[in-house]
C-alpha cells in the first residue's frame, strides 16, 4: 500500500508512532531530571496523547518523503536525528514569528530548560522514527 508515492506507509506509521511514544515516555519518566522534562501531561490526558500521536505522524511525513530521505546523510538513525534537530529549529522559528506577530500562544517564551528538553525530545522522536522506518525497496 502506497498512500504517498515512494513511502512505505505501514513502516512510516509504525516508526512515527513509536517515535512519538518515546517522546511521551521520556518526558514522563525523566520529569524533573536536572530541571528538564515533565513539560507535557502525558498519559494523564488521553486526548492530548491522541493529538500528540497524530502530530507525531503528520510532522514525520517530510522525513520519509523520498526527496528528503535520500538527501539526508547516513543510516536511518542519523537521518532521523538530523531531522529532529531541523524540526526543532523550525518550531523555534515558528514560535519567534508567532510571538512577533502577536499570536497569543507564543507570548510567554519557554525557559531555557524547556528549550533543551524539547530539543532532546525532538532528537529522540526523529532518531527513533528514522531508525525504525524501512523505505520501500528500489526496483
Amino acid at each position: 500500500m502506497s498512500v504517498i508515492r515512494g513511502v512505505n506507509f505501514w513502516s512510516f506509521l509504525f516508526a512515527s508512532q513509536m517515535g512519538a511514544w518515546a517522546m511521551i515516555v521520556l518526558d514522563m519518566v525523566y520529569a524533573g531530571w536536572f530541571g528538564l522534562f515533565g513539560l507535557f501531561p502525558g498519559t494523564k490526558d488521553w486526548g492530548w496523547v491522541l493529538k500528540h500521536q497524530i502530530d507525531g505522524a503528520l510532522f514525520a511525513i517530510p522525513l520519509v518523503l523520498p526527496y528528503i530521505w535520500k538527501r539526508l546523510p547516513g543510516p536511518g538513525l542519523v537521518k532521523g536525528i538530523i531531522y529532529g534537530v531541523l524540526w526543532h529549529v523550525f518550531v523555534v522559528i515558528v514560535s519567534i514569528v508567532g510571538s512577533v506577530g502577536g499570536a497569543l500562544m507564543f507570548q510567554n517564551p519557554m525557559p531555557m530548560t524547556a528549550q533543551i528538553s524539547t530539543l532532546i525530545l525532538h532528537i529522540v522522536w526523529g532518531g527513533i522514527t528514522g531508525f525504525l522506518y524501512n523505505p520501500p525497496k528500489e526496483d
